[in-house]
């Protein structure tokens, strides 16, 4: 007959050969980002963001580890980090496919129309400059919206973060274009 098995003892026996704290993976390197423009300080405000929680998420871990109260919800904040990134290229990767989709659009539009028309060539230029400007306001607004609200889960992922506003957040950090 077998006698059934507690885990405790295991669990005990492998907690007392744990003499330091499980290591997370390093922080990914952040990527240069260009703060001139909404997108590039939205980018900026999210990665700012991530740093934030991920190091008071290593800290309280740290400070834990002997009462083992970091576990399942640390790692669940990794993962969440983790996609927050993953979204946030993707997001700033379409955005700068747009962009540049929409000025090779601009570019042949303007050749074509200067090839129909010999008249005020500069007039066909400057409309075709001002549609581009609002196109690419449009996409860079849409980008900014997104990756603003990735920054709003990063935020709500900390306790020391959760209170401050997206816009508070980028405006400490000297994000906000004035």
């Amino acid at each position: 007959m077998d006698v059934p098995q507690s885990a405790v003892p295991s669990l005990v026996d492998s907690l007392l050969l744990e003499s330091t704290p499980p290591q997370r993976p390093p922080r990914p390197p952040l990527p240069a980002v260009d703060a001139s423009t909404p997108v590039g300080r939205a980018v900026a405000g999210f990665y700012l963001a991530f740093e934030a929680v991920d190091h008071a998420d290593r800290i309280r871990e740290a400070a834990n580890w002997p009462a083992r109260q970091g576990g399942a919800g640390s790692r669940e904040k990794y993962l969440a980090l983790a996609h927050g990134i993953t979204t946030v290229e993707q997001i700033r990767g379409r955005a700068r496919s747009r962009l540049r989709e929409l000025g090779a659009t601009a570019t042949r539009t303007a050749q074509f129309l200067a090839q129909c028309s010999v008249d005020h060539p500069s007039d066909i230029d400057a409309a075709v400059n001002v549609a581009l400007r609002h196109e690419e306001t449009i996409v860079g607004d849409t980008a900014v919206r997104q990756i603003n609200a990735q920054t709003r889960a990063v935020l709500d992922l900390d306790e020391t973060t959760a209170a401050v506003s997206v816009h508070d957040w980028l405006t400490r950090h000297g994000l906000r274009h004035m």
